[in-house]
């Protein structure tokens, strides 16, 4: 299947099966379970993988390309479809061939994925401290304690986790079927709620050597082979929430006298969002072939983030009163647009560690 015979796919079943369900998922938290899984079925999650994968190996670019389709429509689903292609990045990724067996189901959409790393991210940028712990046992890992938000998960779904042993870290796969792991409900979020968004307690959780994506000697090569990936997929995430905010501008400028004073109109909007995907695609390019500049991949998705909010608020301004409505769909996209900001690595995080790089010389990878 070529590209763009992909994203055509990927856009009808977006006007089919999630343009319908947008206002329930942001206000009601609805989870777009049948439309995630759709959209596997469809190949919206096999780009990453290789054809010998289960994939279409249509790479780092396309699928990027898959998520600004969703995110066009809304935001959280786009998110929701990030978990799952992150997860697929790491696997498709790792060096451990045992833990590949997960790959073919997660790039289908057979089974749904989730990634559990804003923890470790944070951690290893020196933000905060790492909150899960793994002792070496016979056959595998005991990993014990809790994070506070991982997504797109369910009873049945699977995710990534890294734990912090006495001589680095692990990353591995997990579920929520483990004997000792319990999903535990978030307080309720301004945005985002059919993400199935819980804290997750590890309580003596039993992780096999076969689940491992990256032993403690394995993991500082491992992070940087996956890291600028799992930072320029957020970008699709953004990208679709700009080109919905386009919209809402074009539709508002129609009969208007006054939006002409506004910043941040439609068209230079347009000329930062065409640089910023110009340069997304050169990066997944190059990350896919693990070549990406850690530095570049920062300052884009840096960018990204400052674009939708520039965006999402005109776009709101260029609505007028209408925007103030709870019903509107600019009202959504401030906050979806808010998130792009937030979620890890955040504006504030991404600032530190271009900073830290460019201290560094801006040539070395950081973990």
């Amino acid at each position: 299947m070529s590209r763009e015979t992909l994203l055509q796919n990927i856009a009808d079943l977006v006007q089919t099966d999630l343009v319908p369900l947008v206002e329930d998922i942001d206000r009601k938290g609805l989870y777009p379970e049948d439309f995630l899984r759709k959209a596997g079925g469809l190949g919206g999650f096999a780009c990453v993988g290789s054809e010998a994968e289960g994939g279409s190996g249509l790479g780092l670019g396309a699928q990027i390309a898959v998520l600004r389709e969703i995110g066009k429509a809304c935001g959280a689903t786009a998110f929701s479809a990030w978990c799952q292609a992150a997860c697929a990045w790491y696997l498709h990724q790792t060096p451990n061939q045992a833990v590949k067996r997960y790959l073919p189901d997660v790039l289908s959409g057979k089974v749904l994925a989730g990634t559990g790393m804003s923890n470790t991210v944070k951690h290893l940028a020196g933000i905060e401290e790492h909150l899960l712990q793994a002792a070496e046992t016979e056959g595998g890992y005991i990993v014990n304690g809790m994070l506070p938000w991982v997504s797109n998960l369910g009873e049945d779904h699977i995710w990534a986790n890294t734990a912090q042993t006495g001589g680095g870290y692990v990353m591995f796969i997990t579920g929520a079927a483990r004997e000792g792991v319990s999903l535990i409900a978030c307080p309720e979020f301004c945005a985002l709620e059919g993400t199935r968004t819980f804290a997750i307690k590890f309580d003596n959780v039993f992780v096999p050597h076969e689940d491992v994506l990256a032993a403690p000697e394995q993991f500082a090569d491992f992070i940087k082979t996956i890291k600028a990936g799992f930072i320029l997929l957020q970008i699709g995430i953004g990208a679709g929430i700009i080109d919905g905010c386009l919209h809402e501008i074009a539709l508002a400028d129609v009969g208007s006298e006054t939006n002409y004073f506004l910043d941040h109109g439609r068209d230079a909007l347009q000329k930062r969002h065409q640089a910023l995907l110009a340069k997304t695609m050169k990066l997944a390019d190059e990350a896919y072939l693990n070549q990406a500049n850690m530095l570049e991949t920062l300052q884009t998705r840096a960018d990204a983030s400052q674009l939708c909010l520039d965006a999402s608020q005109s776009a709101a301004l260029h609505a007028g009163a209408k925007g103030y409505l709870m019903s509107s769909p600019v009202q959504r996209r401030l906050r979806e647009a808010m998130f792009v900001a937030i979620v890890t690595p955040a504006l504030k995080h991404l600032r530190k560690e271009i900073s830290d790089l460019e201290f560094m010389g801006g040539d070395e990878f950081s973990i």
